[in-house]
């Protein structure tokens, strides 16, 4: 099902390291990488202003700011440079486009290293639209990207351009916090566990298939898992106060363990290990934490 996976690299530390957990990913799949780089001509700054071109810039974040100080470039299936619209064919856009091409260039030379396959491309434009447009034009399977989540308060910030690439594409997404996982060794193995989180809708439940194509692949455990929010009371007073109870929680946890326990079922027919969970609380925090426990 995931024969190429698109990785978007922004010459940043932080979209680098999850090259070696999509190279563990990409070994079991029998998946080849395509490493992507988008040269963003509003953000590019001159020669004389910037600093120490070929360095990211203090406090770069992933994906924000692809620019002439961030080399990343594409290497495009006729094998010359990309096409530059009109008005935008200047020595800095150029310049930063061959750092692009060179910088993938050495990237590739990594995964190939790691026994991974991987073609390199550039393009010039904004960086969210054309890593959707490029996902679409190339039936990619998969889009790979870096999050940046600085605190718990955060965790439910991805990040600009993938927050936008999220909303704006059918393909599935694989977003990664780099700070979660080691820098690039070429040793990273495929995941242990996959947590599939439900809440009942036929949304949610679409992830069940891609879940479980991926866990028989990397013979994965699967763990469902499906949170119940604490129910609110109205007391009558001088105002009307709405509190936090127990009450019936008991029993929503055990429909809930109902309703996943015939997912569970699905994924035993493919002879994966797989068990149920459920969760009492604000559904992302107990999926995380319960994630994080595993």
């Amino acid at each position: 099902m995931f024969k190429k996976i698109l990785v978007p690299l922004d010459g940043s530390e932080y979209a680098e390291n999850i090259e070696a957990w999509v190279a563990g990913l990409a070994r079991p799949l029998g998946a080849n990488i395509v490493l992507l780089a988008v040269v963003d001509p509003d953000e590019l700054r001159l020669p004389e202003t910037s600093v120490s071109v070929g360095y990211p810039l203090p406090g770069r974040k992933p994906f924000d700011k692809p620019a002439i100080e961030n080399p990343v470039t594409e290497i495009s299936s006729s094998g010359g440079p990309p096409p530059i619209a009109p008005g935008l064919g200047t020595q800095v856009v150029a310049r930063a486009v061959e750092f692009a091409r060179n910088y993938l260039a050495r990237e590739a030379q990594r995964l190939a290293v790691a026994g991974v396959s991987a073609s390199c491309h550039v393009a010039v434009g904004s960086p969210a639209e054309e890593i959707v447009r490029f996902s679409r034009d190339n039936r990619v399977d998969m889009i790979a990207m870096a999050t940046h989540r600085e605190s718990a308060l955060a965790r439910g910030v991805l990040g600009s351009v993938t927050d936008r690439v999220l909303h704006s594409t059918s393909v599935p997404v694989m977003a990664v916090h780099p700070k979660d996982i080691t820098a690039f060794t070429g040793n990273a193995g495929a995941p242990n566990c996959i947590v599939v989180p439900l809440d009942g809708s036929p949304l949610s439940e679409a992830a069940v298939p891609v879940a479980l194509d991926i866990a028989e692949s990397c013979s994965s455990e699967v763990v469902f898992i499906r949170a119940v929010r604490f129910p609110y009371y109205g007391i009558s007073g001088p105002g009307i106060e709405y509190l936090a109870g127990d009450y019936g929680i008991a029993e929503q946890r055990r429909e809930a363990l109902d309703y996943l326990d015939k997912f569970v079922r699905l994924a035993e027919v493919k002879h994966l290990k797989a068990r149920a969970r459920s969760a009492t609380g604000n559904p992302a925090f107990r999926i995380i934490e319960e994630a994080e426990a595993l």
